[in-house]
């Protein structure tokens, strides 16, 4: 076998394990997801509880500038409960955001939404802030029958923060699904820069040939 074509084999070695390598790392980074679900706050009884202005939970906080009224959670014997610990804010027209803790970028996967007080359709608008300071924006509609339904964000990523407001007829919100932003190439990108390396890396061997 000619040093070319060893070569080439060597670089498609190179190519194939640096590609198994980048889909692990892009697999694992799209696995590392948290859950935000208020579960330490349940509390039995009727009636509810109330938590303050300021709520942290896995290293990202949630924070009410609504006045007068904070945030709160229905006890599981209320009958209000939708079968898991769900916040609310407790002020009309009052704003929620949601940052990192580190400051870091985050992406905002998903969340679940319910009717607070009684099955009536509304609608939550979310807003989120890129760390180029543009912003995107998605409504959801709830159905008005009473209990959680999840929602999906799309482009919802590489965020500083998060809000959207308690209006009326008003929700409560659970299991909020983020992520930390990550910096590295899709599977196909990463393909075409290896592809490019090794192509050059040949190119290279092949000119030494000629000039030997």
């Amino acid at each position: 076998m000619s040093k070319l074509l060893k070569a080439l084999k060597k670089s498609s070695m190179v190519v194939a394990g640096a590609t198994c390598i980048a889909l692990g790392t892009v697999g694992s980074a799209r696995a590392e997801n948290t859950v935000i679900d208020f579960e330490s706050l349940a509390q039995p009884g009727g009636g509810l509880t109330r938590h303050g202005f300021v709520y942290g939970e896995d290293g990202y906080t949630l924070t009410n500038n609504g006045r007068p009224f904070d945030f709160g959670t229905f006890n599981t014997g209320e009958r209000r409960y939708q079968g898991s610990t769900a916040l609310f804010n407790l002020t009309i027209g009052g704003e929620i955001v949601l940052t990192k803790d580190d400051g870091g970028l985050f992406d905002l996967l998903s969340i679940d939404l319910g009717e607070l007080n009684v099955p009536v359709s509304t609608s939550v608008s979310f807003v989120g802030t890129k760390s180029d300071s543009t912003t995107v924006e998605k409504t959801f509609n709830l159905d008005g029958i009473f209990g959680l339904e999840t929602f999906a964000f799309e482009g919802f990523s590489q965020l500083t923060s998060v809000s959207w407001t308690q209006d009326s007829p008003f929700h409560q919100f659970d299991n909020i699904v983020v992520a930390d932003s990550k910096s590295t190439p899709e599977p196909a990108s990463m393909l075409g820069l290896l592809g490019i390396a090794a192509l050059g890396t040949a190119s290279k061997l092949k000119n030494k040939k000629t000039k030997i």
